[in-house]
């Protein structure tokens, strides 16, 4: 016989309570954290990141206290934020190659995809540019949680290629490769060669050398 108020006597039930008592606010906390996230991707689609934690409580509505019981600070919150826009874009880019069954062709298309996301201008694209090196730098580890949505996704499609036949053999080092061409040196073409055209294609067919099976090199 266990003992009143032993585990094995009121686990169950006191956790159906627990839970029950906790979901009110649990759901609160969830509404306010995701209105921060979105006040922080608001104030960078202004092409800055120099906001404070205070303007993203007033954009939010919310209290710094609130602020601080959700996220330990701005960096804390811009890497929610990055998660949250993986998670998007990877849901975005299953979208675009929906209705297209060759592996291959949704290889192509997902990274141009990915590059018209980069390339077309957005200060808000700039930001999150600019902020995942630094972050990569200095959190390395949350950085690479917060994007691995992306990577995946990837990972999955240019693997879909090669069992196909389309690529070479592929690995979780080569998605992150192509990911980050994509993410980090399209931008720095901008600015090196800001004159010449960076047309999604051309980024495809770079990464589609660097891809292709031996005998088609």
């Amino acid at each position: 016989m266990t003992e009143t108020g032993s585990v094995g006597d009121v686990a169950g039930w006191e956790h159906r309570a627990l839970e029950r008592s906790l979901a009110p606010a649990r759901d609160r906390s969830s509404v306010r954290a995701r209105r921060l996230v979105d006040a922080a991707r608001h104030l960078a689609s202004s092409g800055s990141t120099s906001f404070t934690v205070g303007d993203v409580a007033a954009d939010a509505g919310v209290s710094l206290r609130s602020f601080y019981r959700h996220f330990s600070g701005r960096d804390d919150l811009l890497l929610a934020l990055f998660e949250e826009e993986a998670r998007l874009g990877a849901t975005m880019l299953d979208e675009e190659v929906r209705d297209v069954t060759d592996p291959g062709e949704r290889a192509r298309r997902s990274v141009e995809a990915l590059c018209e996301l980069v390339v077309t201008g957005s200060v808000y694209a700039d930001v999150l540019v600019r902020e995942h090196l630094r972050l990569g730098a200095e959190r390395p580890d949350e950085m690479r949680a917060a994007l691995a949505p992306m990577l995946d996704r990837f990972e999955a499609v240019l693997g879909a290629a090669a069992e196909a036949g389309d690529l070479r053999p592929v690995d979780r080092f080569d998605a992150a490769t192509v990911l980050s061409l994509v993410l980090t040196h399209v931008q720095a073409a901008r600015l090196l060669a800001p004159e010449e055209p960076a047309p999604a294609e051309r980024i495809w067919r770079f990464c589609r050398a660097a891809l292709a099976p031996e005998e088609m090199r």
